[in-house]
This record gives structure tokens, C-alpha cells and sequence, in this order.
């Protein structure tokens, strides 16, 4: 079995770009870290693990959050950075992503982490 047969959804990647603006007076920039609206990566071929999902619920007001973490595995070569928005094109579910582990050149292993606001970790 083909490694590519392995990889049966899809997701974009947003890498986290960093900005900053000088309030002026010769002060420095503070950074600002955000998403663009497009993906850097679009409809890359990736497989979502759901074995051992064990997710955290929080109530708050006006709904009950849900935070959690899985595995995403996703093609050699493929650009994924830590902290990248991954957005799962099925569930539309977005996803923060740790260190990305490169698997003997075969494929790449990223935990993911599901937020209520996604943010850098």
C-alpha cells in the first residue's frame, strides 16, 4: 500500500506571520501575530488520527467549549510550521499545530490542538 492511499482528507495551512507597528517616539514595534484570510497551503492531502481523541469540555456562557488535541499526518516536504492554523476542509474545524516531526523522510507528524480561539501556543 502506497503512502499517498494513506492520506484520505484534506486541509489548509495558515502560516502564523508576524507584524508590528511603531507607535512613534522612537518606541519600538510591538508584535502582533495573526492569520491571513487565504491559505498559504490549500487542499493538502493529510489523514486526521481519531484514535485516542479524548477532548476537554469548559461551560461557559453562552456555550460549552471544547478543547482538545489529536495527531495530522501529512506528505514529506510539506511546509507545516509550529503554531500554523490547520483548517479541516471536511468539518471546517480549526486546529493549532505543535512541532512538526519529520518520520524518516516518509511522512511528517504534527500534534494538533483544538482551541476555542486559536492562538499561538
Amino acid at each position: 500500500m502506497a503512502i499517498e492511499n494513506f492520506f484520505d482528507h484534506t486541509c489548509n495551512i495558515f502560516h502564523l506571520r508576524s507584524e508590528g507597528k511603531s507607535p512613534g517616539f522612537g518606541l519600538p514595534a510591538a508584535p502582533e501575530f495573526k492569520y491571513d484570510a487565504d491559505p498559504d497551503l490549500a487542499g493538502v492531502a493529510c489523514h486526521f488520527h481519531v484514535k485516542g481523541f479524548s477532548p476537554s469540555f469548559k461551560e461557559q456562557s453562552p456555550h460549552t467549549d471544547m478543547d482538545g488535541s489529536e495527531k495530522l499526518s501529512l506528505p514529506a516536504g510539506t511546509d507545516v510550521r509550529i503554531n500554523d492554523k490547520i483548517v479541516d476542509l471536511t468539518t471546517s474545524v480549526e486546529y493549532t499545530a505543535g512541532v512538526p516531526r519529520n518520520i524518516r523522510d516518509h511522512h511528517i507528524a504534527v500534534q494538533l490542538h483544538r482551541t476555542t480561539a486559536q492562538r499561538a501556543l
